[in-house]
């Protein structure tokens, strides 16, 4: 053969023995290497796996956090507002009574009747029980304005947790002149009334319940 005739018969066998090792050795290499690479690859899936449920985990514990955060303020708040102290009526007879100096009404007749115990199933879970009490109101005012202002009032600074059910409202007299005179002259005529039904709330321990509904009475 001519290339045998160029570069002769050794350096044709040498370069053949060159090639046929570099085609084993890649052989080897494939042979070697492929398993590892698939190995590392799976090993990357499943490193890139682990850190997902990582990245998920740290945003659930944040989310918990928060979620913790707002219910410790919600709790605060609502200790702060009385909503953990027994229900006293001389207490609430006082706050009554501050409630309706600023809300101008002109009159306010507050009852209190005895609390009872309202199942919850949370509150069981802390060793704590629901004390709801019904409380009506009988109000008088020159205005309307006077008696939203005591719903306002009496929903933001009574203790515990007070539920406005029912609020009936009613004009007992007209504006007439003889009303417009006594109101220049610094007069304060009961043109509106209103009846107020609400339910008050507050969560103590299981234990002083009964102590609590005795205070009440």
């Amino acid at each position: 053969m001519r290339i045998f005739q160029i570069l002769g018969v050794r350096r044709v066998l040498l370069l053949l023995s060159l090639i046929a090792a570099n085609a084993l050795f890649a052989g080897l290499l494939y042979v070697y290497l492929q398993p590892q690479l698939v190995k590392k690859e799976r090993e990357l899936r499943s490193m890139r796996g682990q850190i997902t449920n990582v990245r998920t985990d740290i945003n659930r514990m944040q989310v918990e956090f928060e979620q913790l955060e707002e219910q410790r303020a919600e709790f605060e708040a609502l200790r702060s507002h009385g909503f953990f102290n027994d229900q006293q009526r001389r207490e609430a007879e006082i706050v009554f009574q501050r409630i309706q100096d600023k809300s101008r009404v002109i009159s306010a007749v507050a009852t209190v009747r005895a609390g009872v115990v309202e199942d919850s199933k949370e509150a069981q879970k802390s060793d704590h029980k629901i004390l709801k009490s019904p409380v009506e109101v009988k109000l008088e005012a020159m205005d309307d304005t006077d008696i939203m202002r005591y719903l306002y009032l009496i929903r933001t600074f009574f203790p515990g947790h007070i539920t406005i059910e029912d609020v009936k409202m009613g004009r007992d007299a007209e504006i007439t002149g003889t009303v417009l005179r006594s109101i220049a002259s610094g007069g304060r005529p009961a043109l509106v009334h209103a009846q107020i039904k609400a339910s008050w709330r507050t969560m103590i321990p299981g234990d002083s319940v009964i102590s609590s509904e005795q205070r009440q009475r």
